[in-house]
């Protein structure tokens, strides 16, 4: 599951680096991205079970 997370996460920092570059607000979309997905994951695996 740690694998799986750190996957999407390294995808999302890839995004965001590409689209944002060095703006000053990659770092927050960085952060809510991650976190959200780390929720839906969370999500997925205990509807799962």
């Amino acid at each position: 599951m740690l694998i799986l997370v750190w996957f999407v996460v390294c995808i999302i920092f890839y995004f965001v680096q590409l689209l944002l570059g060095n703006s000053g607000h990659a770092l927050e979309v960085f952060a809510v991205l991650s976190a959200l997905a780390i929720f839906l994951i969370s999500r997925i695996k205990y509807k799962i079970k």
